[in-house]
């Protein structure tokens, strides 16, 4: 059964713990749901963030940040968010063992990591190449598909697109398969194939045609190939962003001044809007969404029975 909350907050950096902070003070339930392996932890000492004339330590300023928020009355899990849809005007965000809804969503899980250095790849994006199984698994019914990924986002993509095809192989591009046990026991039970070898090219022109796969230094295989998405590293603002439509712009989500989606309740804040990458934009961006968010969902409130 979903766990409801008024406001669910993507990513447990600067701007989404900021975030946390003035939705639960203004007395919306929130959840913060962070993946745990924040770019900012790996500074031994930031010395131009306001307040802390000695520096401070990126794990200490994050650590700090959890603190202040959990006792401001935010909900935090170290989980990672695999994917987010609609239901009605609710936001469903589903984790590898749990399921929440909520009123509104602020993502904040900051900079998309790099595309994987397979050769063609790029070239046939949109060709049979995609990143958004939501968005075009439908499109591949009963073919023949593979998630190029080894990470829990990986499989969770697999067991979407397998609602659509049953041919579905992971390719871990010379990688293990390194996900929880819950979602190996659900890949097992789907007969989602696993292949470690390693991907040289994506062949095709005008659409994916196959995979050149390395069996060693001197030998390939061919295999065939309807489709393949992209679930490299863990889930990004980008992949919920693709999900839902939002507009994407320079490999970041495109924002209104108020940093508003255009989707109701839903707004973005931090790195993943690409602006200078500094921990006191991520605060401020992070403080405006929540400002702008809890001003949203009041008058809401006001016109609306959401049907506890």
């Amino acid at each position: 059964m979903a766990e409801e909350y008024d406001v669910l907050v993507i990513g447990g950096g600067p701007a989404g713990l900021s975030a946390s902070i003035y939705t639960s003070r203004a007395e919306l339930d929130t959840l913060v749901l962070d993946k745990g392996d924040n770019i900012l932890e790996e500074y031994d000492d930031i010395e131009n963030y306001l307040g802390f004339p000695e520096g401070i330590s990126g794990k200490k300023l994050l650590d700090n940040a959890k603190r202040q928020a959990k006792r401001s009355g935010a909900t935090y899990l170290q989980k990672e968010a695999l994917s987010i849809g609609v239901e009605g005007e609710r936001y469903q965000i589903e984790t590898t063992d749990q399921e929440y809804v909520g009123k509104g969503v602020i993502l904040a899980t900051g900079v998309q990591q790099d595309k994987p250095n397979v050769e063609n790849l790029e070239e046939l994006e949109g060709k049979g190449v995609s990143y958004c199984v939501v968005c075009d698994g439908p499109l591949y019914k009963d073919k023949k598909c593979g998630i190029l990924g080894s990470k829990n986002y990986a499989a969770q993509e697999a067991l979407t697109l397998h609602e659509y095809t049953p041919n579905v192989t992971i390719y871990t591009n010379n990688k293990q398969l390194d996900i929880t046990n819950e979602l190996e026991q659900k890949i097992n039970e789907k007969d989602i194939n696993v292949d470690t070898r390693e991907i040289k090219k994506v062949q095709g022109k005008d659409t994916i045609q196959s995979l050149l796969l390395k069996e060693d230094e001197e030998k390939t295989t061919e295999i065939e190939i309807d489709g393949l998405f992209v679930a490299v590293g863990t889930s990004g603002t980008l992949d919920f962003a693709r999900t839902l439509g939002l507009e994407i712009e320079n490999n970041a989500i495109k924002v209104n001044e108020d940093l508003s989606t255009g989707y109701p309740r839903l707004y973005a804040a931090g790195d993943c809007t690409r602006g200078n990458r500094q921990i006191s934009i991520a605060v401020g961006e992070g403080t405006k969404a929540a400002l702008n968010l809890i001003e949203e969902l009041k008058q809401k409130e006001e016109h609306t029975d959401w049907g506890h």
